[in-house]
């Protein structure tokens, strides 16, 4: 199986989960991430808004701001790089090419060495942390030098055996997964 197969057959898969369990799934994930030494240390978040089917990122921005946290989200460019920008609430947005919610003003981007918690999306994982991602490889290339914790949000379903045999040279892990209990 390809990845662009996998990919396809997750995202599938991920829109049939039902509303109550998809629920109870972010709810679990929210408390672990809480409940993470990665979240009581991190000063400054980078992190997507998320879109459906995805694990809902909206509940974790909000608790970041009342804790005092500084949130990044993500604007990808046309040559396929990647920068994060502050995030506040009265940040203006607008959709991108892939259907993201991205900052309309990009005046200044935050340094890597800035962003202390990156919660990376990605669509199917392996058990050691790789990912396949919604294809392009931004992430890939903005992780090959970031030096802070890396974390992402998974569904049970998105751990997949088949990701060990897909990976490549370019391929980055992700420290840790926080995965909603079955």
């Amino acid at each position: 199986m390809l990845k662009k197969d996998i990919r396809l057959q997750v995202l599938k898969e991920l829109r049939e989960i039902p509303h109550a369990i998809r629920k109870e799934y972010n709810i679990d994930i929210q408390n672990q991430l809480f409940a993470s030494q990665e979240w009581k240390q991190a000063k400054h978040i980078g992190i997507t808004l998320s879109r459906y089917p995805e694990v809902d990122t909206e509940a974790i921005i909000k608790q970041a701001w009342e804790e005092g946290k500084s949130v990044s989200i993500p604007y990808s460019t046309t040559d396929r790089k990647l920068y994060f920008y502050l995030y506040k609430p009265d940040t203006k947005l607008e959709l991108s090419k892939f259907g993201l919610l991205e900052p309309t003003v990009k005046t200044h981007p935050q340094p890597k060495e800035a962003i202390d918690l990156l919660i990376v999306p990605g669509v199917v994982f392996n058990q050691s942390g790789y990912r396949i991602g919604f294809g392009g490889g931004y992430y890939d290339r903005y992780l090959k030098d970031y030096n802070g914790k890396t974390i992402s949000l998974a569904y049970p379903l998105q751990i997949k055996n088949e990701v060990d045999r897909l990976i490549e040279g370019h391929d980055v892990p992700i420290g840790k997964i926080f995965l909603a209990a079955k």
